[in-house]
């Protein structure tokens, strides 16, 4: 597994469908495109969730419990 980006497979959350974005760590990544078009989605609901996950895998399973 490739530690160096944060990858999403097969996103469909509100207007994403089927979205496919490698997300390299450490540097500055922009989002833009027209309204409703699924940016504030695909930040929050998808590439969030999947920070907070590798995040907690980093902690002892002490720490997780």
């Amino acid at each position: 597994m490739d530690r160096s980006q944060i990858i999403i497979r097969n996103a469909h959350t509100n207007n994403l469908k089927n979205i496919d974005i490698k997300i390299p760590k450490h540097k500055l990544v922009v989002f833009t495109g027209v309204s409703a078009a699924g940016k504030s989605s695909l930040l929050f609901d998808t590439i969030y969730t999947e920070a907070q996950r590798q995040l907690v895998e980093t902690f002892s399973t002490f720490a997780r419990t």
